[in-house]
């Protein structure tokens, strides 16, 4: 395919945007930007090039290149990969990670070549862009659940058409496409042959019409076969034709819609022509059987309306950091009605009136509305910029002493990483230690650490820091792809710019930390320039002249894509939400410390849509909450809890680099800080999917994991449902494990502890909400915590939508309006040895912490009494039992005055020792009074260290 670069000149980057392409000359010809004190390259150095054998020499670090080169000894010139466009969207940026990410990146698929694998996903179309024409699909008749994954299985892929329809050109059979213009949920693609335009399509998101436009020759409908078994017509009349295809087990109905005196020639062959009309629209119907003629009506009615651009707007409601997100359909820039898709997402959040058309597509039930627009609420979870001290019952000096422990590896070893991903999980996990350590009375070390990452930061922010164009840890501007690329590349961010969100992230967060201790490192002529340029590299606002509209997030689907060439026959996919998150909450966080309103509000939008998604669409939390019909996005088939990729054209359980349970589920917790707590925001669900992720460890625990499935980051999960669990099996290590490469055992530590006493998220789900970005409230069974830091310079009272209010100072933590939590109304541990009385029971030495004994050899009907517990007013309390069991589990009840009343019964779950520890708890009402508690075993087989008891 020809390539060409981007026919504009953009000469100044700030004050002169870039204009050629991303060169790769000698150091000597490169021009270094500035921005603020940092700068960027406009070229790529050649030395820092690298390049591999296998099966090929292909290279990388290089730029937005073709992978294959001549030789890697020594290594030849790459080739340049120009983004295929022609005007308007040559004069725009280009955007890329879009469901039509293929368009710009590849231009039109080979027939016949499975290298060149993209589909497009508008869904519920899914198309195919050749050089023949574009391959029409439907995702709604082609999905299926095998094995651990719902996805289309397009039966021969790589032709021109199979099951489905093609709609080509009559005079042109090797075209190449283009795209010519793009909105945030529609592409238009132009196909020409030569420099003569011949023909168009625009796709739109949820939209069941496709529009295409003759330029040159006339349009020919394609299907795999004349009429017979897998092709027929259901509808011939006026200016329409239906047809059927019905190929490897795909049934589709298709409407094609012509001007008025259009002809269908030869409809009953496998080749339709189409004269007399410039315009057709292809309607996909969603019928189960032969549609009807109300249907056919209805669809003739909107498809006939051409539709060019939806636009997709967001607000904040700033009172309750609420988001309102509106689509509209627009054609040659005014509102046109037109059937529109909605997806879960949307009218799950939405009021808007729905018809009776619908169809289950990738996403789950797509649900078509007559209207020029619709709007949906989704509430924002907020972020924190570290969990305060004095809240997680963890010994200060331990904690201590692990932030000591990694400082003592020094400022040489902490970070080796010069690509932009590991480096980037290590200066996040560098920030979250900075914070801790501050917080806790470490302020030198604090101070060390944010120095580290001045020194690592300050290094990526220069391209020159070694006198002339650095070989690596630099940054540079490609001006027709419009993006900043980090030297080095990992998991190709240059060649295919996938996951600048996920690796820039990082830098983001860890700036952010930089700039809360020490604001002037982050003013515009400091590095803030350069930390905004990574903002705007992955998520620019509209009308960026030098980066496209928030590029990796999309504002139709509602989440983000990783893949910036999509070259896939299921379209773009998305893996860990997690690190997407952490991207948009380190925008929340530097806009607050900077003042810059418009950031902040951005990052609100891009997190709170992409936590409602993932609850959404990645965990199907409907079908948990026992909702089925239109509101389980699930194939009945998929029985998994949760799935881990989304594609454009479904989802699968697994990742790209393991199949083992622990690493499908838990590169949603990475990393896991106070940008990402949407994981925590149902705690029931979030236990039964810590039950599924340790499906495959001998004790079904973190402990249990192998070295390299990510122990701390699942201990780090699991204290978001059950901290106490966590926390017990943490212990059990000793410390002694391989913390995952974006953790520290600092951190780890600090986190189970402190959810343990903080409970579970309270605020986030629109229910409680806060008037201020970094304020959340949780619940540890009925105690309510609410913290709020301020970034302002003065105080400022936040406000809970459930009446809370506090002062919080500048600058400040401030942990329900004052230092630390309230202490609970009342607390008591008893000892399980100090029985006053017992039967069948002894006791041992205990392992647990501690130490001391434990009471054992508990056989059904033993019990042990408590006398003269003092409860000092009556209402509703936690009882907590420490147990273990080997192998049985048992059963427990609680009683009063030798069992005359039985106040509630516990299970007690097998912990695979005796000497294995957990907590298992249950919720009582109790009397004021003094009282004879007692401890009855209606199951035997466990063992018990204490019981507490807390007023609620």
């Amino acid at each position: 395919m020809t390539q060409y670069p981007k026919m504009r000149s953009l000469k100044m980057l700030f004050r002169l945007l870039l204009g050629a392409a991303l060169a790769s000359a000698s150091p000597t010809q490169a021009d270094i930007i500035p921005a603020g004190a940092g700068n960027i390259s406009d070229t790529v150095n050649p030395a820092g090039y690298k390049c591999v054998v296998d099966h090929g020499t292909w290279i990388h670090n290089a730029g937005v290149v073709e992978p294959g080169v001549s030789s890697c000894s020594p290594i030849g010139a790459p080739t340049p990969r120009y983004p295929q466009l022609v005007a308007p969207a040559s004069n725009k940026p280009t955007m890329t990670h879009r469901w039509w990410g293929s368009i710009p990146f590849l231009g039109a698929m080979q027939t016949g070549n499975s290298q060149d694998a993209a589909y497009i996903t508008p869904d519920p179309i899914s198309a195919r862009v050749s050089e023949r024409g574009a391959r029409i699909l439907s995702i709604p008749a082609g999905l299926q659940t095998q094995d651990n994954q719902t996805i289309y299985p397009v039966p021969d892929p790589f032709s021109e058409v199979f099951d489905g329809i093609a709609v080509g050109n009559s005079a042109y059979g090797n075209m190449q496409a283009f795209l010519k213009d793009y909105s945030d949920g529609s592409v238009t693609v132009q196909w020409r042959s030569g420099a003569t335009p011949v023909m168009e399509a625009t796709f739109v998101h949820g939209s069941a019409f496709v529009y295409f436009t003759a330029l040159s020759g006339n349009l020919v409908l394609r299907t795999k076969a004349a009429d017979g078994p897998e092709k027929g017509l259901f509808h011939q009349g006026g200016n329409t034709l239906g047809l059927w295809t019905d190929v490897a087990g795909v049934r589709n109905h298709f409407l094609a819609i012509g001007e008025g005196g259009v002809q269908f020639n030869n409809p009953g062959s496998s080749e339709i022509t189409v004269a007399n009309s410039g315009r057709l629209t292809i309607a996909w119907l969603p019928a189960s059987g032969t549609p009807d003629s109300g249907m056919i009506q209805t669809f003739t009615q909107y498809g006939a309306q051409p539709v060019d651009e939806l636009f997709i707007d967001y607000a904040v409601n700033r009172g309750n950091n609420s988001v309102t997100v509106s689509h509209q359909y627009r054609y040659r820039g005014a509102p046109v009605t037109t059937l529109a898709g909605l997806a879960p997402l949307h009218w799950k959040n939405s009021s808007q009136p729905l018809s009776a058309y619908k169809a289950r597509s990738a996403r789950g039930m797509l649900r078509f509305a007559a209207t020029s627009q619709f709007s949906y609420q989704l509430p924002f979870v907020g972020v924190l910029p570290y969990f305060p001290e004095d809240i997680g019952d963890y010994d200060t000096e331990q904690l201590q002493a692990l932030v000591m422990e990694f400082i003592n590896r020094g400022q040489a070893n902490w970070n080796t990483a010069t690509d932009t991903y590991w480096a980037g999980k290590n200066y996040g996990k560098v920030a979250e230690l900075a914070a801790i350590a501050r917080s806790n009375g470490m302020t030198a070390q604090a101070d060390q650490l944010i120095n580290w990452l001045k020194a690592e930061l300050e290094d990526w922010f220069r391209a020159n820091t070694s006198g002339g164009l650095d070989i690596n840890k630099y940054f540079a501007y490609d001006g027709n792809w419009n993006t900043l690329l980090g030297m080095d590349e990992s998991f190709g961010a240059h060649q295919q710019l996938n996951d600048h969100h996920f690796h820039y992230g990082y830098f983001v967060r860890a700036a952010a930390e930089i700039c809360r201790v020490d604001p002037g490192w982050c003013a515009p002529g400091a590095w803030g320039s350069m930390v905004e340029l990574l903002i705007r590299d992955y998520a620019a606002g509209r009308d960026d002249a030098m980066f496209p509209y928030l590029r990796n997030f999309d504002p139709a689907n509602g989440f983000s894509w990783a893949s910036g060439h999509a070259n896939f026959t299921l379209g773009n996919n998305n893996e860990s939400t997690s690190e997407a998150a952490n991207a948009y909450g380190a925008i929340v966080l530097y806009g607050l410390i900077t003042g810059n309103d418009e950031l902040v509000d951005r990052g609100i939008y891009l997190h709170a849509s992409s936590s409602a998604a993932y609850w959404e669409y990645w965990n199907n939390l409907d079908r948990y909450r026992g909702m089925g019909g239109d509101y389980d996005n699930f194939f009945p088939e998929y029985d998994k809890l949760t799935t881990s990729i989304i594609w454009g054209q479904g989802h699968v359980f697994s990742t790209w680099f393991s199949g083992a349970y622990a690493h499908i589920l838990g590169i949603q917790g990475l990393p896991l800080s106070p940008l990402v707590l949407h994981i925590g925001q149902h705690p029931d669900y979030l236990r039964d999917y810590v039950t599924l992720g340790m499906t495959e460890s001998p004790n079904g625990k973190p402990s249990g994991l192998p070295e390299d499935q990510w122990r701390d980051v699942w201990w780090n999960i699991w204290a978001m449902t059950d901290g106490q669990a966590a926390v017990d099996d943490f212990n059990t290590m000793n410390f002694n494990y391989m913390p995952e490469a974006g953790e520290t055992k600092a951190h780890t530590y600090h986190w189970v502890h402190t959810y343990k006493q903080l409970g579970h998220l309270a605020s986030g789900d629109g229910s409680l909400s806060a008037d201020y970005p970094a304020a959340l409230a949780f619940d540890n069974n009925g105690r309510k915590t609410y913290l709020a830091y301020n970034f302002g310079s003065s105080a400022r009272t936040v406000t809970f939508s459930d009446g809370v209010s506090f002062s919080v100072p500048a600058g400040q933590m401030s942990v329900n309006g004052g230092g630390q939590p309230p202490p609970p109304a009342f607390d008591l541990t008893i000892q399980a040895e100090d029985y006053t009385a017992m039967a069948g029971v002894q006791t041992e030495a205990t392992s647990d912490d501690g130490g001391g004994l434990n009471v054992g050899w508990i056989d059904a009907g033993d019990w042990m009494a408590y006398a003269n517990v003092e409860i000092p007013e009556a209402g509703d309390y936690r009882v907590e039992y420490r147990v273990a069991s080997e192998a049985s589990g048992g059963r427990l009840s609680l009683d009063m005055n030798a069992g005359q009343t039985v106040l509630g019964e516990v299970d007690i779950p097998v912990t695979g020792a005796w000497q294995n520890w957990t907590t298992a708890q249950h919720t009582v009402q109790l009397p004021a009074g003094s009282y004879q508690l007692g401890i009855f075993a209606a199951q035997g087989g466990w063992n018990i260290n204490w019981f507490r008891i807390v007023k609620i």
